[in-house]
């Protein structure tokens, strides 16, 4: 199913990054020909400007250089009558083709002419002198034509342009291989939410199954004597309630963790008195432990964090209900509450079964159980222990776990003291 999304992905990324590329090379592209044409203009600003300000007559004199000799900038000289009187550089252009620049208009404004296949940038002004000043020595220019050539720069363009292209299409190349990465990158963690998604409903179903099955039969067992009393079915009805109060603890959890995962959960912070709360915890679980012939150890001062009370109770009562489930007969169990400067220190102990190595690392995974034949039979469902490391976290605590196999288990819980929000 996600070989769709990825194709989607793909061509999401790729189209993202050839954009990019696209823009990015118009906006060079734009950049440069501005840049380029703002700087003809600005030297045909100039060369006029100096010309206005000098004698343009004596520039046809015979002995007066030539004022550009680099053969991008031209000068037209022309009189009252439209006749060319000179141009510079000489014999640049033929008389047909200045003859294409005569009709430019003498408003100062710069424009462009294409002439012979080029294309040049054009700006014509009068003379400032209305007269000649001497009229024997050069005859009287009426208006001067500047052009520059663009060709370099035409030139500059084009080869840009096509460096463009071969950019682009090597970034539409380029962005294919980063889209079908970025996709496969991207994709990584919804495949892991897929699968833990799909083994959660696996094994919520799993765990659903057993008590829905035994329930059913019950029930039709119930229905195959319907003369006999409650009495004589009380066998059976003890069983439908057992299995019914089990689904009912593993529909709550589940909707715990439920919420949880989609952030509905809040906790309700306070002040929490977490020494009482423990005693209080640990004196009812005390006569359950009796009847086992087990021992409760406490060793509890004084302690106040922040925190939510109602999940903190949740909390101890899944520690104590494990350590309680897989401590033997004549065993005992260890509850200790210790403060220190900037946290509050809780510790709970048995002297079970113990945890193997290989079920450590996954005792905090949901329906997971070293002892699945075991754990059933105590009721459990194999999501206490996710929930606990949830109520550490949120109350921005940490959970760990010393054990030694025939020796017992120790829950270390340290809780910090300070203030913690939580929306």
């Amino acid at each position: 199913m996600f070989s769709k999304t990825r194709r989607q992905l793909v061509l999401l990324n790729s189209a993202v990054l050839m954009l990019v590329l696209f823009v990015f090379g118009f906006i060079l592209y734009a950049h440069l020909g501005f840049r380029l044409n703002r700087q003809a203009d600005e030297a045909i600003t100039n060369t006029a400007r100096s010309m206005q300000l000098s004698s343009i007559d004596q520039m046809l004199q015979a002995d007066h250089p030539e004022p550009d000799a680099d053969r991008i900038t031209s000068y037209f000289f022309w009189d009252e009558q439209g006749h060319l009187l000179n141009q510079y550089p000489k014999h640049m252009f033929t008389m047909e083709e200045a003859e294409q620049f005569k009709d430019i208009t003498m408003n100062g404004s710069l424009q462009n002419v294409f002439s012979e296949g080029r294309e040049y940038r054009v700006l014509g002004f009068s003379n400032p002198m209305n007269e000649a000043v001497d009229s024997t020595a050069a005859p009287h220019v009426s208006y001067v034509i500047v052009l520059r050539s663009l060709e370099d720069a035409n030139k500059m363009l084009q080869s840009l342009r096509t460096d463009l292209i071969i950019g682009c299409l090597a970034g539409v190349l380029f962005s294919i291989l980063a889209g079908f990465y970025l996709a496969g990158r991207s994709l990584i963690p919804i495949r892991k939410s897929w699968d833990k998604q799909q083994q959660f409903v696996a094994d919520a179903s799993h765990e659903l199954r057993t008590p829905i099955a035994v329930i059913q039969a019950r029930s039709e067992l119930l229905f195959r004597h319907p003369q006999h009393t409650i009495e004589e079915e009380s066998e059976n009805i003890a069983l439908i309630l057992k299995e019914s109060k089990r689904m009912g603890r593993l529909t709550d959890d589940l909707l715990t963790l439920a919420r949880t995962d989609s952030n509905q959960l809040q906790i309700h912070t306070a002040a929490v008195p977490v020494d009482q709360l423990l005693q209080e915890i640990t004196e009812q679980f005390a006569l359950l432990a009796e009847t086992k012939f087990i021992q409760i150890h406490a060793q509890i001062e004084p302690s106040v964090i922040w925190g939510d009370e109602h999940r903190l109770r949740q909390l101890f009562i899944i520690l104590l209900d494990n350590a309680l489930k897989f401590t033997p007969p004549e065993g005992s169990i260890e509850v200790s509450c210790h403060p220190s400067s900037h946290s509050v220190g809780i510790v709970i102990k048995d002297s079970g079964c113990g945890i193997s190595e290989a079920d450590l690392p996954r005792i905090f995974e949901r329906f997971y159980r070293g002892d699945k034949s075991r754990s059933r039979y105590e009721g459990g469902t194999g999501l206490g222990l996710s929930i606990a490391e949830w109520i550490v976290h949120a109350h921005k605590g940490t959970i760990r776990v010393r054990t030694q196999l025939s020796v017992g288990s120790e829950f270390q819980i340290t809780f910090p003291k300070k203030t913690v929000n939580h929306k």
